[in-house]
């Protein structure tokens, strides 16, 4: 697809091409308007030359009568003389009505008008004519004054003619104005969303492109068409996400690197607190106990977030997914069998709830997940309280619940938590904090699977994670009973 070299240039264009059929449309009304009014003139002044000629013919011939009358009552050759000026006058008449728009019958009656003068003129052409010729004289006096006046009253007719095709224009006029208009408006509107989707398009490509650099989603590379300013734009986001490949892949092998250099020396650390609190190299004072227990509950805490690390990484390294049929309910079983003496220990229950089905997932992923949202809400719930895993099927996904009856998720860290060590505030439980990855790591393995994870009603009391997985190839068993497995109490 051709773009122009600039959006501002896209952006004039839309704009003169959609004005186009616009001013077209105008430039056919005012050629239209113009024809009209063109037309109008021509109108009146053939309109005003038909009532002249018919009114002189009406007029002339008379006189002629009259003269024609008077000279043959009087005997006096002298007004043949004004009868002559009379007949010019005539002869001018008919030339002005034979340029008339005249239809045939209105021709023919011009042409007979003249036809008589003629014969009258050839009569008088030697003065008076003897008096046997006289009534015939009057006669031919008669008959041409009576032609004029039929001429005439079918003159009348030219005014009434071009009244009606006046008429005729304004109407078509009227009537094809509203098709000029509405095909320029549906024209200019076709034009303007088809520059729309040429513009939005790439505005599009680069958001969706910025939102993937923000999920962490480099592996993809960033190809925006467009103008060349927008293309300059999809280069440098297309560098930055390079950039920020290469910052992930040396950050990884950071972690990897540090990870696996700190476990040696720190398994060694925790093996030599274990001899010392078992006392095999010698009996302890109360004090040196308390420094081993320290040193032994750090160690602990340390080895807990070198593997949480370890796992992240593993996720990060892009390893391919596992993908078999998995039973959910098993999974969500030996969560809770692993959390029990955690959960007896400050006595709290487990319900779970819902559907047992079977998906298709990464088994040892889905059981991460799994067990860091029971740990994360074990972690937060109160003594005494009770974690619910609630399973459903929703819209063709599975749906997983857990909540917990803690302090819940503040509405500003509800995509934060999700972060990469970010671990938010304090456990009020008065715990060692977790490594901050358990959610991150949650959140990656979702993604994984082409699912979602988030909070749901944060700002109130009770932290409440949705995961939500895609269903591939699924059985729906019968509901989970409450059984042993299915609620847990201390």
């Amino acid at each position: 697809m051709y773009y122009p070299r600039s959006l501002t240039n896209v952006i004039l264009a839309c704009f003169v091409l959609s004005a186009v059929p616009l001013v077209v449309a105008l430039a056919e009304l005012a050629f239209g308007l113009d024809s009209l009014a063109k037309r109008s003139q021509l109108s009146v002044r053939e309109a005003q030359a038909a009532s002249t000629a018919s009114r002189e013919l009406r007029e002339v011939t008379a006189n002629i009568e009259r003269a024609v009358r008077q000279a043959i009552v009087l005997e006096d050759a002298s007004l043949v003389d004004g009868y002559r000026k009379l007949d010019g006058q005539l002869q001018q008449t008919l030339i002005r009505s034979q340029s008339l728009p005249l239809a045939d019958d209105e021709r023919a009656a011009v042409k007979r008008v003249g036809t008589l003068r003629v014969v009258l003129a050839a009569a008088l052409r030697n003065g008076l004519p003897d008096a046997g010729e006289r009534p015939r004289l009057a006669e031919a006096a008669a008959d041409l004054a009576d032609a004029a006046a039929h001429a005439a009253t079918l003159l009348g007719r030219v005014t009434e003619r071009e009244v009606v095709t006046l008429r005729e224009m304004a109407a078509r006029t009227r009537e094809n104005w509203p098709w000029f208009l509405g095909v320029a408006a549906a024209t200019a509107l076709l034009l303007a969303i088809g520059f729309s989707i040429l513009i939005a398009r790439p505005l599009r490509n680069i958001d969706r492109s910025i939102r993937k650099l923000g999920r962490g989603e480099y592996n993809e590379e960033i190809i925006i068409n467009g103008p060349r300013d927008l293309r300059s734009l999809g280069e440098r986001l297309d560098w930055l996400r390079r950039r920020l490949l290469d910052l992930e892949t040396h950050q990884s092998r950071f972690l990897r690197h540090v990870s696996h250099e700190l476990k040696t020396p720190l398994t060694a650390v925790r093996e030599g607190s274990e001899l010392l609190r078992d006392r095999i190299v010698g009996e302890m004072s109360t004090e040196q106990s308390d420094v081993v227990r320290i040193i032994r509950d750090n160690t602990v805490s340390l080895q807990r977030l070198i593997e949480d690390l370890l796992s992240y990484q593993q996720h990060k390294s892009a390893a391919p997914l596992k993908l078999e049929m998995v039973e959910l309910k098993p999974i969500i079983e030996r969560v809770v069998r692993e959390h029990r003496l955690e959960m007896l220990a400050r006595a709290i229950g487990v319900d779970v709830r819902g559907e047992a089905v079977t998906l298709r997932a990464d088994r040892e992923q889905l059981r991460v997940v799994l067990d860091n949202l029971v740990s994360n809400a074990i972690k937060y719930a109160p003594r005494g309280s009770r974690v619910r895993i609630i399973v459903a099927l929703v819209g063709g996904m599975v749906q997983i619940d857990v909540e917990d009856d803690g302090p819940g998720i503040a509405i500003e860290d509800q995509e934060r938590v999700f972060e990469t060590f970010y671990r938010g505030d304090i456990n009020p439980n008065g715990k060692v904090k977790g490594s901050g990855l358990g959610l991150a790591i949650v959140r990656e393995y979702v993604l994984a699977h082409r699912g979602h994870v988030f909070v749901v009603e944060p700002g109130k009391p009770g932290a409440r994670f949705r995961v939500r997985l895609p269903l591939d190839l699924m059985v729906t068993e019968a509901p989970l009973a409450p059984t042993e497995g299915n609620s847990i109490a201390a």
